[in-house]
């Protein structure tokens, strides 16, 4: 019988999912990292890795630990923003979590699990077209995986286009475009800029621009 495990129990994402109804009737336990001392994890039980660390190596000392404790079908839940990372190593979180792609994929029956910007309300993603993954839709594919034939990488998102709050905030958007892509390998450049769209309550800059940009190119 299909039993999950879910690594990363205090993971925002899980912590919104735990209660979903589409999860309810598996049989289903959640570790956090302090608890995987002496773990041991039979052969039909999917580990789902919701854990991360911004330090490139102990991310992939989880995975070779849960391998080493009996883990044979691991799901690593990677980033829309790899694709970002492709580009440039200047923003951290893209670079960090390609990292852990590349280790996951370097274990036997690893699979990576990609996801755009996780949302419970459409109102919560920024202005824009973005590419995001829902509640639903993440938890129904971890209730019943529909992984694509011979392939260990799925991208489990779609295009979903906000509007923009004002027309001021169009034309900072599209602004914000030119200028990043006249910054080609360092769009870095416009951190301090992006400070300024923070404060202002936007949210579609820096890697989040590329990575939405990215992929909605590619995805209805």
């Amino acid at each position: 019988m299909r039993r999950l495990v879910v690594v990363g129990r205090n993971a925002k994402v899980w912590r919104a999912l735990r209660a979903h109804p589409a999860l309810r009737t598996l049989p289903l336990r959640e570790l956090g990292h302090a608890e995987l001392a002496g773990q041991r994890f039979d052969a039909d039980e999917e580990v789902w890795v919701f854990a991360y660390s911004r330090e490139p190596a102990q991310n992939e000392a989880l995975l070779a630990q849960l391998q080493a404790q009996g883990a044979r079908q691991l799901v690593y839940l990677s980033s829309s923003s790899v694709a970002v990372a492709e580009r440039t190593g200047c923003y951290e979180y893209p670079r960090v979590k390609r990292l852990a792609e590349a280790a996951a994929l370097a274990l036997p029956g690893t699979r990576v699990l990609t996801l755009g910007l996780v949302y419970g309300n459409e109102s919560e993603l920024p202005g824009g077209r973005n590419a995001a993954t829902s509640h639903d839709e993440l938890a129904r594919f971890m209730a019943a995986p529909a992984w694509p034939a011979g392939q260990r990488r799925h991208a489990l998102l779609r295009t979903v286009e906000r509007p923009l709050s004002r027309p001021a905030e169009g034309l900072l958007h599209r602004a914000y475009g030119a200028l990043i892509h006249a910054a080609g390998p360092w769009p870095c450049l416009l951190r301090p800029l992006d400070l300024v769209l923070r404060a202002l309550g936007l949210r579609w800059y820096g890697y989040t621009y590329l990575a939405n940009e990215r992929w909605t190119t590619t995805t209805s």
